[in-house]
């Protein structure tokens, strides 16, 4: 029987700032509701679309090393739906609830040889997209869950992962410092303006303008405007109004 509960769970997490000890309380917790894997997949918008912090347990070392050099995570397609689905799903269940590619029947495939049993696939959900894809598996044969003890997991993840957001909020604050003329300017791309009617609707200088958008793709780590656009929206320095406008927070 479990010795600690989700409120147990929320108070020593809330109490630590340490993100090594966040993960081992999570960990614990997990380990007596008898999950036996768990991965934990974040988007990294901070350092680029394609950059993804995987932490994992209970998966052979070999397998983690192959998933991340071998960038299975851009074919795996169990994330990819976690994200569109509101309620977590058996990972063996993938090929029913989508029409899966080649290349990620290919994945399914070389997944089920390596024999992890089934698991758990859920999204949790953090501060200016800080989202997360959470694995959970179980050995031998699929457990008879109820709903509320899905309902439970899901909670406790998602309560560790807002959580690991705080903790770690003055890494994402300090790559995303825009000031706040560049921030005004980015709001007039979002809103389709170029830098020449920028210029003009700041009374400033086409140059002024010019020099303030490199600062901002190079702040942001992008190339181009409409990466800036998508950056920005995800740190929340634009919003979208109920018209579907951008503009400066």
């Amino acid at each position: 029987m479990p010795t600690t509960n989700l409120s147990n769970l929320a108070d020593a997490c809330q109490e630590t700032a340490d993100t090594r000890v966040l993960w081992q309380l999570t960990r614990a917790y997990l380990f007596e509701r008898d999950v036996r894997r768990f991965s934990y997949h974040v988007v990294d918008v901070i350092h680029g679309p394609a950059t993804v912090f995987v932490r994992a347990e209970g998966f052979p070392e070999d397998w983690v090393r192959h998933y991340i050099e071998a960038s299975l995570f851009e074919v795996d397609p169990i994330p990819a739906l976690s994200a569109r689905r509101v309620q977590p799903f058996f990972w063996k269940d993938v090929g029913l609830l989508k029409d899966l590619t080649v290349q990620e029947k290919s994945y399914m495939a070389e997944l089920e040889t390596a024999d992890f049993g089934d698991g758990l696939a859920m999204q949790v959900y953090g501060p200016n997209m800080r989202n997360a894809y959470v694995g959970l598996g179980f050995d031998g044969r699929r457990p008879d869950l109820s709903d509320a003890q899905i309902f439970e997991l899901k909670s406790a993840v998602q309560l560790a992962h807002l959580r690991f957001c705080e903790i770690t909020a003055h890494e994402t604050a300090a790559d995303r410092d825009l000031s706040p003329r560049e921030e005004e300017i980015l709001g007039w791309i979002a809103r389709g303006k170029s830098n020449g009617v920028i210029a003009d609707i700041l009374g400033v200088s086409r140059h002024t303008v010019d020099t303030n958008v490199r600062r901002i793709f190079d702040k942001l780590s992008v190339a181009d405007r409409t990466s800036a656009v998508l950056r920005g929206l995800g740190y929340g320095m634009i919003r979208m109004t109920r018209h579907g406008r951008a503009e400066p927070t």
